[in-house]
């Protein structure tokens, strides 16, 4: 049970069921998602995936700081959302990537990140579509 790091065809089934249901799986795919640099993840208990996300390094400049990473297409299993999956998932990837990164979070995921120690930088936008998001940043610091 716990982190892996997992194939591009692994995550795109739960992308497709969480971020884009309803929708050509061909909206799963990201640019990006095939770079040498990407790295896709996932929470796996009792052999399922639960929680899926993609690490790209997208370096962007941030409250004074170049982070390197941006955190990508995270979802959770409906039926495992509520159990503390994604944020074990997150204090896991935290761990893994040892340094800063960032993320287009939803609106109705901020409070999630928030919890998880993420901070909102700058004002909400709209990517079509799929609706409004916040930059947030999660800040890698000695002690975390």
């Amino acid at each position: 049970m716990g982190l892996r790091e997992v194939r591009l065809e692994d995550v795109i089934p739960l992308r497709h069921a969480v971020l884009r249901p309803g929708r050509p799986v061909e909206t799963c795919y990201f640019d990006g998602d095939d770079a040498a640099t990407t790295r896709h993840f996932a929470w796996v208990e009792d052999g399922r995936i639960r929680s899926i996300a993609t690490v790209m390094r997208q370096a962007r400049e941030l409250s004074g700081e170049r982070v390197p990473f941006q955190l990508r297409g995270m979802a959770t299993a409906p039926d495992a959302a509520g159990r503390g999956i994604g944020s074990a998932f997150l204090q896991a990837l935290n761990a893994e990537l040892g340094a800063s990164w960032w993320c287009n979070a939803r609106a109705v995921a901020v409070r999630f990140y928030e919890r998880n120690g993420l901070v909102v930088v700058g004002e909400p936008f709209d990517i079509p579509e799929i609706g409004t998001h916040y930059v947030m940043l999660y800040e890698k610091t000695a002690g975390s």
